[in-house]
């Protein structure tokens, strides 16, 4: 039985809501968060449940990020009165006092405080738990962290930080230097979210390509390499920046057993100007060329990425180039953003900001051809196989997501959640691939192996 610190017996532990915005490293802390706080005896919170505590994860790449924080936390604190709100993340490490004013935030704890976060929330809980110091994780260490069970997904932190300051960008001034966690940590990790029935690990870091700061990948080359042994687990990476993608990191990609075939590269601009000014260390070509070495290793591969329009000195011509290059690159998916002036970054004081209207209708022209090439992306697999991890069914349509980051959707019952099985793709709706089972068996089957020779760029 749980004991309050009066020493009373409790009915039932406290429970905590957690909310969380913005990057996969963010939601691979909340679940790290979660699941210690489930090993220290809180409940996490659902949907419909009443919590005595909830905590907000925030982001800050840009300024709809800040706008979208503020007014979760004030439609959190309208419907739950009752409960104390923690606010963390990148936000509360670049504006602490900004958040402190919304209504009903009881403690601000900045990004590079997250270790913190059990203490607090025993410190807030009314009463709260008994809890010796001893017994309070604390989140930076090295070791393995524990793994919330229940989820089909999960996502492993192996990085933190970057060192490269694109000139729009705040992530280096809010998540600190780059660092990263030993590769047995993060294969302790993997195991413990195997065990607790995840069948898709995304492995994530602000700069992962840069993971053990080595140079072109080769430490995350030598990380995948740890995991091809991982039982049964479907791999994901999540964003690696293009001059990251070095010849034995692709080679590792193109033959890892379980990794899903699907890289998020992001580019920014499709103009070499605007890329020399945003400091980004490569031009269109360069990119262009890595994409072309994954295409000879995977000529399935799905390329997503990350489109800004509207950065200073972005002129008509500049966007233009960015339009062209969607068109000719064919991603898989593409986040497309305007530029937010962010203070303490370089772009910040650069003349020639565009108007808001401006960049509003380059996002529309933008947002339009990546949807395109998505359709195009996602046509090609028409006629085809693919394996799709499902994660939902309603009213006899399931639906998960493929290896390639396609949505899928396909007939069948609640037993097809958690399994990978094939589906026979008959048509594209609305950027899903939709289809029928061609193999129900192959739930119960690891995802089939992918061995690639890597051949050299012509």
């Amino acid at each position: 039985m749980i004991r309050r610190c009066d020493d009373s017996p409790a009915a039932e532990p406290p429970a905590v809501r957690i909310e969380t915005l913005g990057c996969k490293v963010n939601q691979a802390d909340s679940e790290a968060l979660a699941a210690e706080l489930l090993r220290q005896g809180y409940r996490i919170a659902g949907r419909d449940q009443r919590p005595a505590l909830i905590v907000v994860n925030t982001c800050t790449v840009t300024h709809v990020a800040d706008a979208k924080a503020r007014k979760l936390i004030r439609r959190l604190a309208r419907a739950n009165p009752q409960a104390a709100l923690i606010v963390t993340g990148c936000y509360a490490q670049r504006a602490p006092a900004e958040l402190s004013r919304l209504p009903g935030v009881a403690r601000i704890v900045p990004n590079l405080s997250k270790p913190d976060l059990p203490r607090i929330i025993c410190e807030l809980a009314a009463p709260p738990l008994v809890t010796s110091q001893e017994a309070i994780c604390d989140m930076s260490a090295s070791g393995p962290r524990p793994a919330r069970p229940g989820s089909v997904r999960a996502f492993v932190a192996a990085q933190d930080g970057c060192d490269h300051r694109c000139s729009y960008c705040i992530v280096p001034s809010v998540r600190g230097l780059m660092r990263s966690r030993p590769i047995a940590d993060v294969l302790a990790e993997m195991c413990a979210f195997g065990a607790a029935g995840a069948r898709e690990l995304v492995i994530c870091g602000m700069r992962l390509g840069a993971y053990g700061e080595e140079p072109r990948g080769r430490g995350l080359a030598r990380l995948l390499r740890a995991t091809r042994d991982l039982p049964a687990a479907r791999l994901r990476l999540s964003s690696i920046e293009p001059w990251d993608l070095g010849e034995e990191l692709i080679a590792e990609i193109a033959a890892h057993p379980r990794l899903c075939s699907h890289l998020h590269l992001p580019l920014q601009s499709g103009d070499d100007g605007i890329l020399r000014a945003m400091g980004r260390p490569h031009s269109l070509d360069d990119y262009r060329a890595v994409i072309e070495r994954l295409r000879l290793a995977l000529p399935d591969i799905a390329i997503t990425s990350d489109l800004m329009v509207g950065f200073p000195g972005e002129s008509d011509r500049a966007f233009e180039n960015t339009l062209r290059a969607v068109d000719a690159i064919g991603f898989a998916r593409a986040h497309v953003f305007r530029y937010s002036r962010r203070p303490g970054t370089r772009a910040a004081v650069m003349p020639g900001h565009a108007p808001e209207p401006v960049k509003a209708v380059r996002a529309a022209r933008l947002i339009q051809a990546t949807q395109a090439s998505a359709r195009r992306f996602a046509a090609r697999f028409i006629g085809r196989v693919v394996p799709v991890l499902f994660e939902e069914c309603v009213r006899g349509m399931c639906r998960g997501l493929s290896d390639t980051y396609l949505l899928a959707r396909a007939p069948g019952d609640p037993s097809l959640i958690g399994h990978v099985a094939g589906i026979a793709v008959l048509a594209v709706e609305n950027n899903h691939i939709a289809g029928r089972l061609a193999c129900p068996t192959a739930a119960k089957r690891p995802v089939a192996a992918r061995v690639v020779e890597l051949r050299p760029l012509r």
